[in-house]
């Protein structure tokens, strides 16, 4: 089933006239998730505790693929691929790819599989001999360059296993500092991750370790809309409790093409799946998928806000940690709210809390902690400004904070979400009666998020002011708010 947000943004990158927005429809999963890395001669048993290890290292659940290759490795100490999987566990998540720890686990592993590669098959040898070039003697960078150039030479001439070639496609990712050259165009790397990609799921178009760094990699290629199948098959599988990170992946296009609905149903899913997970104990696998936890409610809240939707955030976050709350109340301009957390400090949303109550020696003293966050500093700036009553302040702050971060791809979801900077700045613009300049920060922080009625409601305003028409960004705004009060100027920012 095709999204029709996704629908909608196909027909923009053709040129076509997009029909109106309509509602997304998420699909009902209807087939289980797996993962499947055959190795032969192993029993049925340690077949699916291997294929288990696979999935929650593809879900970035590398707590329990840990725990899963061990008790394969319980059941035949002979299994390379388990002693490359334990390895693998300290290397695959893109997002913290080593560790001090991580590295002390994975040397451990492949020294014992050394000792077991009497009968491995070749693809386990080439594993396990890639990977100790990760943990050999070096630095990270000369590491991971290692593992990634050994992989890389063998998947020039053999590109008929799906898994090897994704493998391989994590392993250049972690020893690459760009996938974008200096005119903003893929790197040779960049191609070769997404060639492995492509062939992988042309072997196995299930394969979901594929799909999920797919996502990531168009995404930071600034070509979302190409990920949207991989959006789409990640969304129509049921997970088991641990995977929780696979439902959440597809978030990341739907941010990018401005289907609210569909990001925030896949990330209330992703957060169940959390709950179911985290009330099954306390082990490695739930300990690490803490980590990602807040990534999902993160997703769900910004969602709700976006489209007006702000009792069910509310509500949603009530469920969470004070952090969540803060952001929330943050997001929504609620200063009596934002009182009951008091004080998160350290953080930029209560120096940002602080500036707007009018306590400039807190908004202050959290501020000389964001050092060297120049574009939260600046933040606090515009904030203090407004307090003040200072519009030219506001707007020299947020213009500071916009040009540090306007070309950040992806921004994640969009950049400080319960304090946006574009949305912000064009607001501060619209206040200080420069509504030509808000209507170009407008115009294009709606190339970047898509149907945010927050920015098609400011677009409207700004080119009203100007005695300009108003009617499609004022059509847009009236069909994608939910909320059950028009905005206003001050809800911005």
């Amino acid at each position: 089933m095709i999204r029709p947000a996704a629908l909608l943004l196909v027909f923009a990158l053709l040129g076509a006239a997009a029909p109106s927005p309509a509602p997304s429809a998420t699909p009902v999963p209807e087939q289980a998730a797996r993962a499947h890395w055959a190795v032969a001669g192993a029993d049925p048993v340690v077949q699916a505790l291997l294929d288990r290890g696979l999935l929650m290292l593809y879900a970035f659940d590398v707590g329990e693929a840990r725990v899963a290759y061990a008790a394969a490795l319980a059941r035949d100490p002979q299994l390379a691929l388990a002693y490359w999987g334990e390895a693998e566990a300290e290397t695959i998540d893109i997002n913290t790819p080593q560790s001090d720890d991580g590295d002390v686990r994975g040397a451990a592993a492949i020294a014992v599989a050394r000792h077991h590669l009497a009968d491995a098959g070749t693809t386990e040898r080439l594993l396990v001999d890639a990977i100790a070039q990760r943990y050999d003697r070096g630095t990270k960078a000369q590491r991971f360059a290692r593992y990634a150039d050994t992989l890389s030479a063998w998947t020039r001439d053999h590109r008929d296993d799906p898994n090897l070639l994704t493998v391989a496609a994590y392993a250049i990712w972690n020893a690459e500092d760009s996938l974008l050259d200096a005119h903003g165009a893929p790197t040779a790397k960049a191609q070769e991750i997404l060639a492995d990609l492509d062939d992988a799921l042309r072997l196995e178009p299930t394969n979901l370790g594929a799909h999920h760094l797919r996502i990531h990699l168009l995404e930071r290629l600034g070509r979302a809309a190409d990920a949207v199948p991989d959006a789409l098959a990640l969304a129509s599988y049921t997970y088991p409790p641990g995977a929780s990170h696979l439902i959440h992946m597809p978030g990341h296009i739907w941010t990018r093409i401005g289907d609210y609905t569909a990001l925030i149903d896949d990330n209330e899913r992703a957060v169940a799946n959390d709950v179911t997970w985290f009330a099954q104990g306390n082990g490695p696998g739930q300990q690490y998928m803490q980590t990602y936890h807040d990534h999902d409610v993160d997703f769900v809240l910004y969602g709700l806000t976006t489209i007006g939707r702000n009792d069910d955030a509310r509500a949603f976050a009530a469920n969470e940690d004070r952090t969540m709350q803060a952001k929330v109340a943050l997001r929504l301009h609620d200063a009596a709210g934002l009182l009951r957390f008091a004080p998160f400090a350290g953080t930029l949303g209560w120096a940002i809390a602080a500036a707007r109550a009018g306590d400039v020696a807190t908004a202050k003293r959290e501020q000389r902690e964001l050092v060297p966050d120049a574009a939260g500093i600046a933040l606090v700036d515009a904030a203090l400004a407004q307090r003040a009553g200072d519009e030219p302040a506001r707007v020299a702050a947020y213009a500071k904070a916009y040009a540090l971060t306007k070309s950040d791809a992806p921004g994640d979801p969009k950049d400080r979400w319960a304090t946006p900077i574009g949305e912000g700045y064009g607001a501060a613009l619209l206040a200080a009666g420069q509504p030509a300049a808000a209507e170009t920060v407008f115009a294009a922080e709606l190339m970047r998020f898509p149907n945010d009625p927050h920015l098609e409601w400011g677009l409207a305003e700004a080119r009203a002011a100007q005695g300009k028409d108003d009617a499609a960004p004022r059509a847009a705004y009236r069909a994608h708010w939910k909320g059950t009060r028009d905005l206003t100027l001050a809800d911005l920012g």
